[in-house]
């Protein structure tokens, strides 16, 4: 961890979070912010209300956002929620460290601990789609560097998420320079370059999203800066057989992201009653709708309003209830009553405490 001279324990947290989220409003004390990330191991599995129907839709669900830079889908410069709304930052409690060693064989150099954003791939009822997280990481790399790497490498703390990057392969550098995002994937012996057995068109292509959405976030680009990807320190004409020769613009955010997430409180949080729920949302007519399930059984339920229409806008609410395991479950509403898709919608296992 980084020393600052003359700081508390609770002085030095708040500016390793602040570090986090520079671009986002703070509206959480240090206290809260600790009882949302005590992270402990869930028995309750969550409860998908409306995933029936997700095999069927995947296929027509089929990414087409990458594109290269100047022509097609996601070359517009849309916004990624890491830049907009009020959400504060909600992280893993326990460190994930990286190994350092200099290149004359001595130490390297000395780690910091940051919190990064990082993204990673769930199902949906139109196929899969990013959702993110926060982790705090403790390394001798830079941010964006550390938090490709989590991308890449580490085990999401929400179990509905994952990461489709072939094992053994890592970032060796992120950096930006002019309009353009450098990434240095590190193959560490494999074959980046051809898409794996096994993977499909659609998940070379979102994994590719991935990283380029991991990366600007963890610079606080809001610009969105288009990427250029090498492969061990060399240009390289696809990377898992998604066309990678000239820089590449985001895919449009509501072909490539979830559009419900839960910020606040994070997979595996202990709250206390009331605790107020926050995220992010592109909902019909601004509605988001929750539920706090315990098992089958809707214990509470309720509605609140985003800030914006057809867009990823901020949302919160607050939730009173008896100590005990629950999942929150929060979408957005159905215009076609069960005629079209099913609903977005994220969910998180937490519990309540006394």
């Amino acid at each position: 961890m980084n020393d600052f001279p003359g700081s508390s324990d609770d002085e030095r947290m708040r500016q390793l979070l602040d570090d986090a989220v520079s671009d986002v409003e703070p509206r959480d004390s240090l206290d809260s912010i600790r009882a949302r990330t005590k992270v402990k191991d869930m028995s309750v599995r969550r409860n998908w209300l409306f995933g029936a129907g997700a095999a069927v839709v995947a296929t027509a669900a089929t990414i087409t956002a990458v594109a290269v830079m100047g022509g097609g889908p996601g070359t517009t410069g849309a916004q990624d929620p890491g830049f907009a709304g009020t959400e504060s930052p909600t992280a893993s409690s326990k460190p994930s460290t990286e190994p350092t060693s200099s290149t004359d064989g001595g130490p390297g150099p000395e780690p910091t601990t940051f919190t990064v954003p990082v993204y990673y791939v769930a199902e949906t009822s139109r196929g899969p789609r990013l959702y993110r997280e926060f982790h705090v990481v403790e390394t001798a790399a830079g941010k964006p560097q550390a938090a490709l790497i989590e991308a890449m490498t580490r085990s999401p703390v929400d179990p509905d998420y994952r990461t489709d990057w072939p094992a053994g392969t890592s970032a060796n550098s992120v950096a930006k320079q002019g309009d353009i995002i450098t990434v240095d994937l590190d193959a560490l012996g494999a074959d980046l370059h051809g898409r794996p057995d096994g993977m499909t068109e659609q998940e070379a292509s979102l994994a590719v999203q991935q990283l380029m959405y991991t990366a600007q976030a963890a610079l606080q680009d809001a610009t969105r800066s288009a990427v250029q990807f090498l492969i061990n320190g060399e240009r390289t004409d696809t990377v898992l057989g998604v066309p990678t020769s000239e820089p590449l613009a985001e895919g449009d955010p509501t072909e490539v992201l979830a559009q419900v997430w839960i910020i606040e409180p994070a997979e595996g949080a202990e709250v206390q009653s009331p605790f107020t729920v926050s995220g992010l949302a592109n909902a019909f007519e601004a509605n988001v709708q929750w539920e706090l399930m315990q098992g089958d059984a809707v214990v509470d339920r309720g509605f609140t309003t985003a800030r914006e229409c057809c867009t990823m806008a901020p949302y919160s609410f607050k939730v009173s209830a008896p100590p005990g395991d629950y999942t929150l479950v929060v979408h957005d509403s159905d215009p076609s009553d069960g005629e079209g898709f099913a609903p977005w919608q994220d969910t998180k296992n937490i519990t309540v405490t006394e």
